[in-house]
């Protein structure tokens, strides 16, 4: 099976991850700024490794089952980093983790089973709020760990802890959770086989 550039980039990744949460947890301001590029870096290739295999038609199974599992490995990996940093509790990281992995393996074995799904406009929406989440999360992690300013470093902090930044990450998480209910209620096929 060929390896197009729409898929190398896609499993750059898978590689951008480990190294992303590596430099976040130096807790340094050299070591947060790296994280930042590298999260950048990896959601800039989530758009051009869907253009690209676009624009060239080089559009494959393998590019349909890589690209949302990157995705989700890149996410995962930056909400464990939020854990660690004691920025959310471990359930909403179960809850994440385990739901976007889940809706993978179910999209497996509806591939094996010739069935297709396909992804809701919650599920997008679902990604969406959680990049635009991690970005917050981590512009302001870099704030109070680089700026030169101390007030700015501080209440960049105190918006990071505070309890408006819980509950976004409360009702990410259970959106989120509703999203793979969602998949159950609408994919009823697929657990019918799994229980036979």
């Amino acid at each position: 099976m060929r390896l197009t550039i729409a898929n190398m980039l896609t499993v750059s990744r898978l590689f951008i991850a480990p190294m992303f949460l590596a430099f976040i947890l130096t807790e340094t301001a050299f070591g947060m700024s790296a994280a930042v590029v590298l999260f950048f870096i990896g959601a800039l290739t989530d758009w051009f490794d869907g253009y690209l295999a676009r624009k060239y038609g080089e559009e494959s199974e393998l590019g349909k089952f890589l690209d949302p599992l990157a995705d989700k490995v890149l996410t995962s990996t930056a909400f464990v980093s939020f854990y660690i940093v004691d920025l959310m509790p471990l359930w909403m990281l179960v809850v994440i983790v385990l739901r976007d992995f889940g809706t993978t393996a179910m999209r497996s074995f509806a591939e094996e089973k010739g069935r297709h799904i396909v992804t809701s406009r919650n599920a997008k929406v679902k990604t969406f709020i959680q990049m635009v989440f991690i970005s917050y999360a981590l512009f302001l992690m870099w704030l109070s760990k680089t700026w030169t300013d101390v007030g700015i470093m501080h209440s960049a902090n105190e918006l990071l802890y505070s309890s408006s930044t819980y509950y976004i990450l409360l009702g990410i998480t259970l959106f989120t959770l509703w999203t793979a209910v969602e998949y159950v209620f609408t994919n009823p096929y697929l657990f019918k086989r799994l229980i036979k």
